[in-house]
């Protein structure tokens, strides 16, 4: 096989590659900003769980770069330049990835006699303070809307109970003071979310 066929063949494969690397940027860019979208009050909650990753997608996306600068037809100080820039930004995201709070659900609780409306607790952290989101979802499967309803810092405010106290309405008993909170069909919370702390 000639010099030249072989070349040849690794230019394509090295186009292939690079169009695969952005491709993937672009996908988990797109990705990205469907999570960030639903990520408001009244998104979908189904995409806001796939796709609100901003630090796992961004981390993902450095590795994809670099591969596409190193086969860039760019000058070399600018590869070299956008490379050192990609690594230094990889190292940049290991304090996010220790510090980051890790979410979870502690609660999901179906409204009396209606199923297909829950009120949901999250609890997280921030370094060594509780955080808590009060949530109401609404819907089945793809079309299940997150409703904000509250968030708490613990550190200055006791999260006592969250419970129905209806089929349309929430009872919060923050620092033993209880809040009721009704719920508009649809699950939208009839007032704007309460922040405590």
């Amino acid at each position: 096989m000639s010099n030249v066929r072989v070349k040849s063949r690794l230019k394509r494969w090295e186009r292939r590659v690079l169009v695969g690397a952005l491709g993937g940027v672009a996908g988990l860019a797109v990705a990205g900003l469907v999570g960030r979208v639903n990520r408001r009050s009244g998104g979908l909650a189904l995409l806001r769980e796939w796709f609100d990753h901003p630090l796992l997608f961004g981390t993902l996306m450095l590795p994809l770069l670099f591969v596409a600068l190193v086969l860039a037809t760019w000058p070399v100080w600018l590869r070299s330049v956008l490379g050192v820039v990609t690594v230094v930004l990889g190292l940049a995201t290991v304090p996010f990835w220790l510090f980051s709070d890790h979410r979870a659900t502690t609660s999901d609780e179906a409204a009396p006699g209606r199923p297909d409306r829950r009120v949901v607790v999250v609890e997280g952290h921030a370094m060594i303070d509780p955080l808590y989101w009060v949530y109401v979802e609404e819907g089945e499967g793809l079309a299940r809307r997150r409703w904000e309803v509250a968030f708490l810092n613990g550190d200055w405010n006791g999260l006592n109970e969250v419970a129905w106290d209806g089929p349309d309405r929430l009872r919060l008993v923050v620092d033993h003071r209880p809040h009721l909170i009704g719920i508009a069909e649809g699950g939208r919370p009839e007032r704007a979310p309460i922040q405590w702390g």
